[in-house]
This record gives structure tokens, sequence and C-alpha cells, in this order.
């Protein structure tokens, strides 16, 4: 497609003109990872594919790849493709009143050598720890990553744009965007919906950011509290805590946090204040990337004749962008590939932990946001006003935000408001769109 390299909203009309007068093979009218998936396998094996969303692409991935998911075969096989977006995670599962012989299991640690694997961890007698290796997803960013690199193949895809089907082979479109709200006629031979593949039964978990007060774990940890399972899931500057609802759930999180102060030796104790900011999310065992892929997999096979054994070929081999790592797929090398990509970067005066944020956001995109910042550096100074103005550039320009929600969505999404995620001001983001509405294009 015409631009497809380019997927800004500065081009937003040309993806309207292609969507127009084109005739697609598969429609879909929601984006999440399954549509965004089976949209991009059929573009990348011949097809022609739109996607047409009302709103924002959503996303409503569980950010956590349990322990029984992590071996799947198609979720290896995505995380060799999305290494810094689908990040390896152990875990020290933490499991109370545990009886001698149960300590021997697979996976345990000596009670001698629990210290070696994290010193702050309180442990007593009867209590064993395990060791459990899971992924941690950065769920949004893996979503436009495929979206993005589905776009360099030839798929339309727009946002803010409501439809209305007028036919078995025609639907009509009307962009939300701008001022102008002509409807547009679409071509189709199918219309997909992935929606009704599984009705599963719904549940809501407590999700919670924490700030770390100088606490820097090893691992991240597991634990259990009044037969609830607890995740307490480390990042670059904050803990992620998740859990199953309960019917107060006020009065457990209270509980929750003297756990964790009863489960490390630290000085600083976690209180009620530490929580940046909490929400209840309604989540569903389709919301796992193991039963995504197993969904697509159905899908593909009966809508594009490919066998799960040949998706999972094509998934290994998938043209993605974001994951030019020079075959630096594991954590370790991603950690010192990142702090080669700082020593280029710190002449910009980036601050070491929000640079590496937006290497995990952004992977080895952050060459051409390094450069556009030396490029900037003049008019902006070093600093984090330069690197704000960076990430708006860079989102503008290749990631179809169309109002200040969407470049909010796409920097943080439901985390924490922290001075590491580089959050331009309202103030900045009505001055950009101006610019850009303008095309004052820097």
């Amino acid at each position: 497609m015409e631009d497809s390299l380019q997927y800004s909203v500065l081009k937003r009309d040309k993806f309207i003109e292609a969507a127009s007068n084109s005739t697609f093979d598969f429609v879909i009218l929601s984006a999440g990872i399954k549509e965004v998936l089976f949209a991009f396998l059929a573009v990348t094996n011949g097809y022609k594919c739109a996607i047409f969303t009302e709103n924002d692409f959503q996303e409503s991935l569980h950010p956590i790849v349990t322990t029984s998911e992590s071996t799947n075969s198609f979720v290896l096989a995505l995380r060799n493709r999305f290494p810094h977006l689908i990040l390896p995670d152990e875990y020290l599962n933490v499991k109370r009143n545990v009886s001698k012989w149960k300590k021997i299991f697979p996976g345990s640690i000596r009670d001698k050598d629990i210290s070696k694997y994290e010193a702050m961890l309180t442990t007593e007698t009867d209590d064993a720890v395990y060791i459990d290796k899971e992924f941690k997803i950065s769920t949004n960013r893996l979503l436009l990553s495929l979206l993005k690199s589905a776009v360099r193949k030839g798929l339309v895809v727009l946002n803010h744009i409501s439809t209305e089907i007028k036919s078995e082979r025609e639907l009509l479109v009307r962009d939300k965007i701008g001022e102008k709200s002509n409807l547009y006629s679409v071509s189709y031979h199918s219309l997909l919906s992935f929606s009704e593949l599984y009705k599963v039964a719904t549940k809501t978990e407590i999700r919670f950011y924490l700030r770390k007060k100088g606490l820097y774990l090893k691992r991240s940890l597991k634990f259990t509290l009044d037969g609830v399972l607890v995740r307490m899931v480390r990042y670059q500057d904050y803990f992620l805590i998740i859990c199953d609802s309960q019917s107060d759930n006020r009065q457990f999180v209270r509980k929750l946090i003297q756990e964790i102060n009863r489960l490390v030796k630290w000085e600083s104790k976690f209180s009620e204040e530490d929580i940046i900011s909490s929400n209840l999310v309604e989540t569903s065992a389709n919301d796992s990337l193991k039963n995504q892929l197993t969904d697509l997999a159905e899908m593909i096979d009966n809508k594009l004749s490919i066998s799960s054994s040949k998706l999972l070929q094509q998934l290994s081999i998938l043209p993605v962008i974001d994951t030019k790592f020079e075959g630096k797929t594991e954590i370790q090398q991603l950690i010192e590939f990142g702090d080669y990509r700082f020593d280029e970067a710190k002449q910009t005066g980036v601050p070491p932990l929000a640079f590496k944020n937006m290497f995990y956001r952004f992977g080895s995109e952050i060459e051409e946001l390094t450069e556009k910042a030396y490029e900037l550096r003049s008019k902006f100074g070093p600093g984090n006003d330069l690197w704000i103005y960076v990430q708006f550039w860079y989102l503008y320009h290749n990631e179809m935000i169309c109002s200040k929600q969407d470049y909010i969505s796409r920097i943080r999404k439901d985390n924490p408001v922290l001075d590491s995620d580089l959050v331009a001001s309202e103030e900045v983001i009505r001055k950009y769109f101006n610019e850009m509405n303008g095309k004052c294009v820097l």
C-alpha cells in the first residue's frame, strides 16, 4: 500500500482512500491481539485485509504468562519475535506451612540457600520457597508493534472509525477525526468476528502499583494470603501487585501490604500511601496469551487453511519491527544492549531510568528516537522536555495518535504516572497537535 511505512495521522486520508478503493478479502471491526495477528498473517500470505475500530486500539491481554503456560510453543514463538515486550521473569514463590517432604519438590530452594536468591526475603521454619518462571507482557506496546508491522506488509488499519453494514459485501465507514464526516464505501468478501469463538466466565482482579521506596528485589514474588494467590511483579520503577478481587478489597489490600512487609527485611515499611494508583480489571481465561493464540490458530486454520504447525513456523519468522537486536533476545543480552543504546543517547540529557523504560517500550526503534533527540537538542536543550517532545514526534509519525487520550494510552495505558514516564503535559499536547494540524512538522 502506498505510504504504508509511515503510519501517521498526517497520512490518514491516504489510508481512507486506500480503503474505499479496494476490495478486501477480510474486514475486521476490532483490534486486539488475535485480530491484528490474524490480519498480519493474512497480508503476509497474500490476502487483502483491513481493520476499522470505533475508538482507539484496545487490548485486554493479561500482562502475565503463568508458569503453566510459559512453555507453550505458540507463546515461545511470539516471545522470540518480541523479546523486549514479552520479558522472562523469575519468581520466588513463597508457600507457608509446608511439610518437609514437599520442600524437596522440583524447583524448591534449600532453606540455607534462600538468602542467595533473595537476601531480603524473610522465611519461617515451615515455609518453602520455589523458583517459578513466567513472562510479563507490555500488552499495549505488543499490540502496537504487531499493528505497525502488519501495516508495513499492506494492512489497512484505522482507529476512530464508525461503521455501518450496508450489505453482505459492503461496509460504510465514516472518519470521526477532523472536520470532514464523509461516508466511504468499503467492499469485502468476509466480515470477521473473533468475539464468539469461546464464551468463558469472567472474574475481577485487583491491580495496584506500589512505589519501590528503595526496595530492589532480585526477583518477583508470589505468595498466598487467605487462600488468594498474589503476584508482586518487579518493573523498573515500581511493583505491580495482582490478585483476584475480594468481597472487601480495601481491607484485603491493607492485609496484603502487611504481608509484603512481613515477607521482606526492610527498614522502610510499605503503607497505603505508597500505592501510586489502583484499579479493578475484569478478565477471563481467554485473555491469556496462550488462549488468545489458541483461538487464533483455530481461525487461521478455518479461514486461511494454515495448520497449527505451519502457523507456528510463520510466527517464528514474522517480519516485525522494533526488534532489530542483532540476535540479542535473552534478558541479560537485552539489558546490555539497552545500556549500549543509553551510552549513545546520554549526551541528550535523558535520565537512565527513563531511557530504559523507553527502550523496553520502543525496542530497536529507540535508535531513531535518539537521532531525533540529537537533531532537536539545540531547540529544546538536553533533558526531559526534549525527550517528551521526541516521543510525541515518534508516536505522531508512526502510530496514528489522533487525540490526547491516544497519546496517553500509548505511553502508559493503565500504568502509574511517574517522572520516568516522561509524559507530556496537557499544554504540550495541545501545542503539539496545533503545530501538526498546521503541518508544522519538525
